[in-house]
C-alpha cells in the first residue's frame, strides 16, 4: 500500500509553501514552489493543512503518529488525500533512519531534494553518489575545479592523480586562495581543499574520501592500476601531458572504463567526447579530426608530437583566461554527476565547445575516425 502508518515523510526543505486568501467561491489556493516547479492546488481549509499537517512532516514521526497528533483536527480521509498529493508530486521524501544521517551533512540536503524532484528516491541518490569512485588526472586549472565540485556533490571517493607540483600560476588561477604552499604536490593541495569543503558535518567527518597519487604516470602498468576499481575517469588535458591523455584514452578503451576528457586553453574550452562505447569516437578521433581541420595541419601535428614526446605537462604553453578553467571544470563535474545518476548527458559522441569571447556554448558531433589506432584496434579485438 502506497500510504501506510509506518512511513516517515519529510517535506523537502527547499519547498516554499504559501496559502492564498479565499476567492469568490470561498476556495483557498495552496502554492508549492521550488526553483524549477510551481504547483497550485485549490480546496477548503488549506490554511489548516499548512498550520497543522506540514509542520509534522519533518521525518521524526510516522504517519500513524501524525494521525494521533492531529486527532480530530482533520479527518483521516483529508489527511490521506493531503499526503498522497504530496507524494504524487514528489514534494515529500521518505526519511530512512538506516541511511547516512543527512542532518550531519546539511549542505547536501538541497541537492538531494532536487534529485528527489527529478525522480530519484533519497536512498538511491545517496547510494549512487556515495558509492561512486572517480579518478581525476590533472589537478591544475579545470581538473582542480572539477575535483572540488565533485566533492561538493557528495561523491564518495576521488583518486587525485598528478605528479607535478604547484607553481605560482596555479595559485593565481584560483584568485590566490587555493594553495597553502607553492612547490607542494598538486594532489596534496587538492586533497586539502576537498577536506576543508566536505568536513562541514557536525561529526567533522568528510563525505569524500581521497587518495593522492604522485607517481610518474609514464607507463601502462602504473596507470592500469589506477583505473581498475573506478567507475569513471576524468582527465583535464590542460593539466596533464599529451602522452598521458592518449595513454588514458587507449587504456580506458581496453579496460572498458568511461573516460571524460576536458581542457581549457586560450579563449576556448572543451568537454568531451565521452569515451566508452566501441561504436563511438574516442579522444584520439577528436584530436586527429581537430588537427586535420586546423589552418596549418602540419604545424599543428608537429606541435602535438613535440608535446607527446615531453611526457609532462607544459603549463607555459597553455595560455588561458582563469575563468575558462573554472567553467570547463564545472561543466566537467556536471557531466560526471549526470553520468553517475543516469541522466541525459551532452558529451555522448559530442564535444562541448566554450567560446569565452563570444560567450557561447555549442555542441559539436564528433565522428569516429576510420583506422583510428586506439578505437579501431579495439573493434578488431572485440
Amino acid at each position: 500500500m502506497k500510504l501506510n502508518d509506518d512511513r516517515r515523510l519529510r517535506l523537502l526543505e527547499h519547498v516554499i509553501v504559501h496559502v492564498m486568501p479565499p476567492d469568490c467561491n470561498d476556495e483557498e489556493t495552496m502554492v508549492f514552489n521550488t526553483t524549477r516547479r510551481t504547483i497550485a492546488v485549490k480546496g477548503q481549509a488549506l490554511h489548516d493543512v499548512e498550520r497543522i499537517v506540514l509542520p509534522l512532516l519533518d521525518g521524526s514521526r510516522t504517519v500513524g503518529e501524525i494521525r494521533a497528533a492531529i486527532g480530530e483536527k482533520l479527518t483521516d480521509s483529508s489527511l490521506n488525500q493531503c499526503l498522497e498529493f504530496l507524494m504524487d508530486n514528489r514534494l515529500v521524501e521518505d526519511f530512512l533512519e538506516d541511511t547516512v544521517d543527512l542532518d550531519s551533512r546539511a549542505y547536501l540536503l538541497p541537492q538531494i531534494g532536487l534529485y528527489h524532484e527529478l525522480g530519484f528516491e533519497q536512498k538511491d541518490a545517496q547510494k549512487y553518489l556515495t558509492n561512486a569512485r572517480i579518478a581525476v588526472f590533472g589537478l591544475a586549472g579545470s581538473g582542480l575545479v572539477a575535483a572540488i565540485n565533485l566533492a561538493s556533490a557528495g561523491i564518495g571517493f576521488l583518486r587525485l592523480c598528478d605528479d607535478a607540483c604547484t607553481v605560482m600560476s596555479d595559485s593565481l588561477m584560483m584568485s590566490g586562495s587555493v594553495f597553502n604552499k607553492i612547490g607542494a604536490f598538486r594532489g596534496v593541495e587538492a586533497a586539502r581543499q576537498i577536506e576543508a569543503i566536505t568536513s562541514l558535518s557536525s561529526a567533522n567527518v568528510g563525505v569524500t574520501r581521497t587518495e593522492i597519487v604522485t607517481d610518474p604516470l609514464t607507463n601502462d602498468e602504473t596507470v592500469n592500476a589506477l583505473l581498475d576499481d573506478v567507475d569513471l575517469v576524468v582527465v583535464a588535458t590542460d593539466a596533464v601531458s599529451v602522452n598521458l591523455a592518449y595513454r588514458l584514452n587507449r587504456l580506458c578503451l581496453k579496460m572498458q572504463r568511461p573516460l571524460l576528457p576536458s581542457g581549457a586553453a586560450g579563449v576556448e574550452g572543451t568537454v568531451g567526447p565521452l569515451v566508452f562505447s566501441p561504436d563511438g569516437p574516442c579522444y584520439l578521433c577528436y584530436r586527429m579530426r581537430a588537427m586535420a581541420c586546423a589552418k596549418l595541419p602540419e604545424a599543428e601535428l608537429a606541435i602535438e608530437q613535440l608535446l607527446n614526446r615531453e611526457r609532462r605537462s607544459q603549463p607555459r604553453l597553455r595560455e588561458n583566461l582563469p575563468i575558462g578553467q573554472m567553467l570547463v571544470g564545472s561543466y566537467l563535474a556536471l557531466e560526471a554527476v549526470k553520468i553517475l545518476l543516469g541522466l541525459p548527458i551532452a558529451t555522448d559522441g559530442k564535444l562541448l565547445h566554450l567560446d569565452l569571447i563570444g560567450t557561447k556554448l555549442t555542441h559539436n558531433v564528433v565522428l569516429k575516425k576510420p583506422g583510428c589506432p586506439h578505437c579501431s584496434r579495439q573493434e578488431k579485438t572485440q
